[in-house]
């Protein structure tokens, strides 16, 4: 992939392992960050940083040229006011889908969660809709005309990655843990990975070893299109 990758909520636990992968791979990679300057400081020179805010659509304009695929991990960090749910989990997502249709990127990987099928979750209790809104923001992706990949990981963890058995799932019916280095991974797979197209897909940790090379195939090869 010659172009870059463009990772949105880079600064977060999942887009920093993204951006951690993605450099020890050699992959060119774009940064979009609301504080650029606290990216400066987490990322190597090597990795571009450019300002911008996905609640904010104008900010977006002209940063998806040259981009192969898109890497989505923003997340509310507020239930009330400019970081709510809705307005990052809902409205930043669809803004950047928008920009990255716009662009004809090839590829958009979505990080969502868990649950967003279930209304009475406890999340959506404690968080002001949490899961409501990131469903909301799949659906904008499933319906752009996008190629994509959303990817609904268990609870996150800050363990090391790499150390575990992956078991993914389709229908919203399991619960279980999983460390963000893994989701990470998941998403660059996803990137290289035909299977990856056009699935929405649950993902935990369980008992065994990780996944080699033909066992990552298969993952992604079990998955059912989206209707």
């Amino acid at each position: 992939m010659p172009e870059k990758i463009l990772v949105a909520g880079a600064t977060g636990g999942v887009g920093r392992a993204v951006v951690s992968k993605l450099a020890e791979r050699k992959m060119p990679v774009r940064v979009l960050a609301r504080d650029a300057m606290m990216a400066r400081e987490l990322f190597s020179p090597t990795v571009e940083i450019v300002p911008a805010d996905a609640t904010k659509p104008d900010s977006l304009k002209g940063l998806f040229s040259d981009i192969y695929g898109v890497i989505c991990t923003i997340g509310a960090k507020a239930p009330h006011g400019p970081d709510s749910p809705q307005h990052v989990d809902y409205e930043g997502v669809l803004h950047l889908v928008e920009a990255a249709k716009a662009a004809h990127i090839a590829h958009f990987v979505l990080v969502s969660s868990i649950g967003v099928t279930q209304p009475n979750h406890r999340l959506n209790q404690m968080f002001n809709n949490v899961l409501n809104w990131k469903l909301k923001g799949e659906d904008a992706l499933r319906e752009s005309g996008l190629v994509y990949t959303i990817v609904r990981p268990g609870g996150l963890g800050d363990v090391p990655g790499g150390k575990r058995a992956l078991q993914f799932d389709q229908g919203d019916r399991m619960s279980g843990r999983i460390s963000r280095a893994d989701v990470a991974e998941i998403c660059l797979r996803a990137l290289n990975q035909p299977e990856a197209r056009q699935v929405t897909f649950e993902v935990i940790e369980t008992e065994g070893k990780p996944p080699d090379d033909a066992e990552w195939a298969a993952l992604f090869g079990g998955l059912q299109k989206d209707a």
